[in-house]
């Protein structure tokens, strides 16, 4: 009877270690990986964990905490799961960590990493990770540099797609964020513009040549500044060993007095009367609808990478309070329904800060046990990202 347990806990401990690490990292027969139109329909609505893991202020020992927020935590990532979404966008600054030669990753950082990723993966949740506020390649779009940068960034990438080649498909990797000269977020420059292109290719033949499962994974490039402006007359798409594994990335605050600047108060036709200014939703239609022309109708989905509007509220509650908190709601309801109906994919943008200054874009306190803190926004979006998805079977929650 004794060793009769024995084996049947063995066998239990072999069956976890082939079947519960396989959500991860596969052992024998692997699943196909999904092309970039089937992963980009089975998502429904994403979120980014922003100021965290990209934050650094100076010291990387701390960096994760230097902006404010606490570390991360897998509650907080079973809030996300629990609230609807199912993707998340993990941005990463990996330079204060990679040591005096700038280009070997610190093996606690990795590790740091993965585990974050590992949390949204045992939630079945798809993971974008890229890298974020690189600002030795990300600030210096110029041919002079260039040289020196892309070897930087195959160094960089070798390691991280190397770390995470036996990853199911449900890990996505993204090359840069927002390139873009300090303090100049206009139309680039031809040069500016080639460099960036040059950031792409790059990063995709990088991630190929480290195979395994990377020789078929979904990848992310994108526009200058991630601006959707700049993408359709001055992005030029890598060639990839791989076809139809591609997806383009864009960022949306707009317009900025509203999302940002902290000067428009309401936004949307419903809201006019409260000063709210007419034709909004008809320039978010412009955006996507081009986007949805130069991408998605042939094959390449769009990642709305970013996109979020700053609380403007009053320090105690006004009368117009709930009409603000209804403008938001409808603002970000508006933004996920638009992408998805154009074949964009949208992550929402949250960087944990409560403030009611303009940049608090936060969904969930996570000072508060990752209790989301702004359930009309969230609900409105999960309203909306039941649009269906144009192309693919809709799989997303």
């Amino acid at each position: 009877m004794k060793r009769k347990r024995i084996v049947g806990v063995y066998v239990a401990l072999l069956t976890l270690l082939v079947t519960g690490c396989g959500t991860r990292r596969w052992m024998g027969q692997a699943p196909p990986m999904r092309d970039a139109q089937t992963l980009a329909a089975s998502i429904g609505i994403g979120w980014n964990a922003g100021n965290s893991l990209e934050a650094f202020a100076g010291d990387a020992a701390h960096s994760e905490t230097s902006w404010g927020n606490p570390p991360l935590t897998r509650a907080l990532i079973d809030a996300v799961a629990t609230a609807g979404f199912n993707a998340v966008r993990l941005p990463v600054r990996w330079y204060p960590h990679c040591g005096a030669d700038g280009a070997t990753v610190d093996e606690a950082w990795m590790r740091r990493v993965k585990e974050v990723v590992d949390w949204c993966l045992d939630n079945d949740l798809f993971v974008i990770l890229n890298t974020h506020h690189e600002l030795w390649m990300e600030s210096y779009p110029f041919y002079a540099d260039s040289a020196a940068v892309y070897a930087r960034e195959r160094r960089l990438w070798e390691q991280i797609a190397t770390a995470f080649r036996a990853y199911d498909d449900r890990l996505i990797f993204a090359g840069t964020n927002e390139v873009h000269l300090p303090d100049h977020w206009g139309k680039p420059t031809a040069e500016n513009a080639e460099v960036q292109n040059g950031y792409n290719r790059v990063f995709v033949e990088t991630v190929r040549r480290t195979g395994g499962r990377n020789a078929r994974r979904a990848l992310v490039v994108q526009t200058y500044v991630a601006n959707p402006d700049f993408g359709p007359s001055l992005l030029t798409l890598p060639a990839d060993s791989e076809p139809g594994r591609l997806l383009v990335e864009v960022h949306y605050y707009a317009p900025y007095p509203y999302c940002m600047g902290a000067t428009q108060l309401y936004w949307g036709q419903p809201y006019r009367e409260q000063g709210a200014p007419a034709g909004q939703e008809e320039e978010l239609e412009r955006v996507f609808a081009r986007l949805k022309s130069c991408y998605a109708d042939r094959g390449i989905p769009v990642v709305l990478g970013e996109f979020g509007a700053g609380w403007t509220g009053a320090a105690r509650p006004v009368p117009e309070e709930a009409d603000r908190r209804a403008s938001r709601a409808y603002y970000y309801g508006k933004v996920v329904e638009t992408a998805r109906r154009n074949g964009a994919v949208p992550f929402v943008w949250d960087n944990g800060y409560l403030s009611r200054r303009g940049d608090g874009f936060a969904l969930f306190d996570r000072r508060n046990e990752a209790y989301p803190c702004d359930t009309m926004v969230i609900a409105r979006m999960r309203e909306a990202a039941r649009t269906p998805y144009p192309f693919g079977k809709n799989v997303g929650r």
